[in-house]
């Protein structure tokens, strides 16, 4: 399937997204991180936020002392994250075509790589990773795998609705099991200046299983590849999420 057609931009629905978004999974979600990722980094150190959405969780990480810098590929859902954390960095960018010199002492993802939808271009995403980063820098992303307690989950067709007095959110969920991949579709009616106003959203997500993503972070050169469940550090889900963390070796290997 190309990717083409899944650019992962979400422009139609980022005032929604915005006004969906509350502060307090961001700092759940920063909870969880000084266990997995933060305790190993030293105040004001450089950490990217692929997939930043509307920046809650970077002003999470400026609040606990951390230079961040976040990036997406939705220039409305920037325009929040500006106003959500003013003091920080952003970056409109498709972090499969993202070229940074080695800038980043961590970087960190949470549920935006299972839209790359093939393999190929997952290693890009990993080498663009590995070449923004410091030597001996640290790699945490969650994604749901084939062997993800939230498989399940992600393998069932789900309605979402979503009212209020300012927007109403609808979100269908389909799986398609012989590729592995489920489409999104969103559709949201936002109130603005008294009319409704309708926006449309479809995005495809793939499942990829714990072994290919271990290979391709290998054939990269991340070492100390390791699996990780979000519960066993403190995240108060009924299931939590699957988190990968590995390493760009130093100069001394």
């Amino acid at each position: 399937m190309s990717l083409a057609n899944n650019d992962g931009n979400h422009d139609p629905i980022a005032s929604v997204y915005n006004a969906i978004g509350v502060a307090s999974e961001a700092e759940t979600i920063a909870l969880i991180l000084e266990q997995l990722m933060l305790r190993h980094l030293s105040k004001g150190t450089h950490i990217l936020d692929i997939g930043c959405a509307n920046g809650q969780l970077v002003q999470q990480f400026h609040i606990r002392g951390y230079q961040t810098t976040g990036l997406d590929c939705s220039e409305k859902l920037l325009h929040h994250a500006q106003i959500n954390a003013p003091e920080s960095k952003f970056i409109l960018s498709d972090i499969r075509n993202f070229e940074s010199r080695p800038t980043y002492d961590a970087v960190f993802s949470r549920n935006t790589l299972g839209f790359i939808l093939n393999l190929e271009e997952l290693t890009t995403v990993f080498r663009n990773v590995y070449a923004a980063m410091h030597n001996n820098g640290l790699f945490v992303f969650a994604i749901v795998t084939g062997e993800s307690v939230l498989r399940e989950s992600f393998l069932q067709d789900y309605n979402i609705c979503d009212v209020n007095d300012e927007y109403v959110y609808l979100e269908e969920g389909k799986y398609n099991p012989e590729e592995r991949i489920r489409k999104l579709k969103s559709t949201t009616f936002e109130l603005i200046n008294g009319i409704w106003k309708r926006s449309d959203s479809t995005l495809l997500e793939k499942n990829y299983g714990s072994s290919e993503i271990e290979s391709a972070l290998e054939n990269v050169g991340f070492i100390e590849i390791n699996q990780y469940n979000s519960k066993d550090f403190g995240d108060p889900t009924p299931t939590g999420e699957d988190c990968f963390v590995c390493r760009k070796p130093s100069l001394m290997g």
